[in-house]
């Protein structure tokens, strides 16, 4: 039965395009179903072409309420011990009570010159809660700075708030 509403919802809730009146002919509407919150979260990437000189919107509150406490190289085996992920393990904690699955919270990886090196979901699955550790795929060159930055609060959109920062080498 829930899936009979949510399908109704999702034709309720689509976009209504119509015809010019200057025509004459009567109006048609034409409704198109909206993506499901599922599918827009699969395909959300956060916006490209990062630079350093973004100012933060909340200055002296980044490192406050969320806190990335260690960034280390991490290396994930799968069946029959090949490697499948090299980068970097992201270690985190939110306020508690969060999940930042239901925040859409994201980790970014950024160079010494502020434009990103990879990204990922901080938490993947529901009921995460309030800290964890996140496995981002990346090829980062030995000996360089890099920064992993937290974003809480993203929406299809927007690229979320900043919340948390942590420099690095490897």
């Amino acid at each position: 039965m829930a899936g009979v509403l949510v399908g109704v919802s999702v034709v309720a809730l689509g976009t209504a395009s119509a015809a010019s009146q200057a025509s004459g002919k009567p109006t048609k509407a034409a409704a198109q179903a909206a993506p499901s919150a599922d599918s827009a979260r699969e395909h959300w990437q956060p916006p490209r072409n990062r630079t350093a000189d973004i100012e933060d919107p909340r200055p002296g509150q980044i490192n406050t309420d969320y806190l990335i406490s260690e960034v280390s190289p991490t290396q994930y085996r799968g069946w029959w011990y090949q490697s499948h992920l090299n980068g970097v393990s992201v270690t985190w904690v939110a306020p508690s009570g969060r999940d930042p699955y239901n925040g859409s919270d994201w980790i970014e990886i950024v160079d010494s010159n502020g434009r990103r090196v990879a990204w990922d979901w901080a938490c993947g699955n529901t009921n995460c809660g309030a800290y964890g550790s996140t496995l981002i795929n990346a090829n980062l060159t030995k000996g360089a700075e890099y920064k992993a930055r937290y974003y809480s609060d993203a929406g299809r959109v927007t690229r979320g708030t900043l919340q948390a920062e942590f420099e690095f080498w490897v």
